[in-house]
C-alpha cells in the first residue's frame, strides 16, 4: 500500500470516527491527517479539540474570529512537540508562568502535545 492510499485510508476513518484518540495519534505521526473537531482559542495559540483529542495547529496563534467555538475540519501533517511549559511548584518559591504539575511528575512527558503542520482548514456545515 502506498502511502498516500495509506493517508487517504486514514482520513476516511477518521472523518467516520470524527476523533481520534491521543494514544491512536502517536501511530500517525508524520502522516497527512484530517480531523474534526471545535475550534479553541488557548494560550499557547490555536487547538482542534475533539471529543477525546486535541492538536494545537502549528504557526497559528488564532482562528480567524468566525471559527472559533465551531466545528472545523482541518487536514495537515500530524507531528509532536515537547514545548508545554510545565513545572513543579516548591514550596515557598514565587508562582512561575506555565503549567504546574505535582511533585514527581516526568516533566518531559507532561510537555508533550500534538501539533498539525500545513494545515488547511475549513468550517464543517
Amino acid at each position: 500500500m502506498t502511502v498516500r492510499r495509506f493517508a487517504l485510508l486514514v482520513a476516511i476513518l477518521l472523518s467516520f470516527s470524527g476523533c481520534a484518540s491521543q494514544s491512536k495519534m502517536h501511530a500517525l505521526l508524520g502522516q497527512q491527517v484530517t480531523l474534526e473537531g471545535v475550534a479553541e482559542a488557548r494560550k499557547l495559540g490555536a487547538v482542534l479539540r475533539g471529543n477525546d483529542f486535541a492538536v494545537w495547529i502549528d504557526q497559528l496563534q488564532d482562528w480567524p474570529i468566525q471559527y472559533v467555538g465551531q466545528r472545523v475540519r482541518v487536514s495537515g501533517v500530524l507531528d509532536e512537540r515537547h514545548d508545554l511549559p510545565v513545572f513543579v511548584r516548591k514550596p515557598g518559591e514565587p508562582v512561575a508562568g506555565g503549567i504546574p504539575v505535582p511533585a514527581g511528575t516526568d516533566l518531559h512527558a507532561a510537555s508533550h502535545r500534538y501539533i498539525v503542520r500545513n494545515a488547511k482548514w475549513s468550517l464543517i456545515q
